[in-house]
């Protein structure tokens, strides 16, 4: 009964050579199943079945490894490389002799490509540095000189009478406080007085320019003269009439606020004429001519 395991290990290994180049999961369990077949029959009597059964799964191992057993690392590469394995244990032990001479291949050509692709890596490197090295030559070169910014001169400007105006030298620091609360209220009353001769028109013209004159011209000339003393005697040097550069100031700001006032009372004396002018004329032109009508 013993020779029948001769054919059947025939028929399986034909079955063999066809499933063990199948991948996928599929054919990596039908492999193993026949390869576990073949194993069986070579302990029943078909010892001679291993040889080729080894030889076919050699073949399968540098066909799914593409010629290298540790290139590639496949479920496919791993089930023939054990199959191979199996078989050689089980009888043919004389795979084991390509399959070490293989593995040395694989270790000293894994080697020598580590080296190559090091040396391509560092060449490249070398090779990308060289060109960053260039372009930032090329890039100090197209820019040298170095541009300077040269900032653009500056012209000393003349004072503009803002500057001087009667509502910058209000807050001047120097002013002492009753004369500096006289100066502002001065400003305020100048602006308000201005914004009703405005109201008036052209009939208020010679006003305005009294107005104009003592807001821009005589109030800020008092302060600048104030100014112009020495700081430590502009208050306690007696200059005129017993009086202090600071009494001399108080009083110029007062008179010219009096000054205002009577500008003030002309333009209401102004407006009432205007008033005044314009009711005459319409009860002239027009008020004969009503009392007619009613006649």
């Amino acid at each position: 009964m013993l020779w029948i395991v001769h054919p059947v290990a025939a028929v399986v290994l034909a079955m063999y050579a066809g499933i063990v180049w199948v991948k996928g999961a599929d054919g990596n369990r039908r492999a193993l199943v026949v390869t576990a077949l073949l194993l069986v029959l070579a302990v029943l009597g078909a010892g001679w079945v291993v040889h080729p059964a080894a030889a076919i799964s050699l073949a399968a191992c540098f066909a799914f490894a593409g010629g290298n057993l540790f290139k590639r690392h496949s479920n496919e590469g791993m089930r023939v490389l054990a199959s191979t394995a199996l078989f050689g244990l089980f009888g043919a032990a004389w795979v084991f002799i390509p399959l070490a001479v293989a593995t040395a291949i694989a270790l000293m050509g894994g080697k020598h490509g580590h080296h190559i692709h090091g040396h391509g890596h560092r060449a490249r490197n070398r090779s990308g540095g060289r060109r960053e090295w260039q372009a930032k030559r090329a890039q100090v070169v197209n820019t040298w000189p170095p541009t300077q910014v040269v900032p653009p001169k500056t012209e000393p400007q003349p004072a503009t009478a803002g500057a001087q105006s009667l509502t910058v030298l209000a807050q001047h620091p120097r002013l002492p406080a009753d004369s500096a609360k006289r100066a502002k209220a001065l400003n305020l009353q100048c602006f308000e007085t201005l914004a009703y001769l405005n109201e008036r028109g052209e009939g208020a013209a010679k006003l305005r320019f009294e107005l104009e004159q003592i807001h821009t011209d005589f109030a800020v000339e008092a302060i600048r003269s104030y100014l112009a003393l020495p700081p430590t005697t502009a208050n306690s040097s007696i200059l005129h009439d017993g009086k202090t550069g600071q009494d001399l100031l108080n009083e110029q700001l007062d008179l010219l606020s009096e000054g205002v006032h009577d500008v003030q009372h002309r333009a209401e004396e102004l407006g009432a004429e205007q008033i005044l002018t314009s009711h005459l004329f319409v009860q002239e032109k027009f008020g004969q001519r009503a009392r007619d009508l009613k006649l």
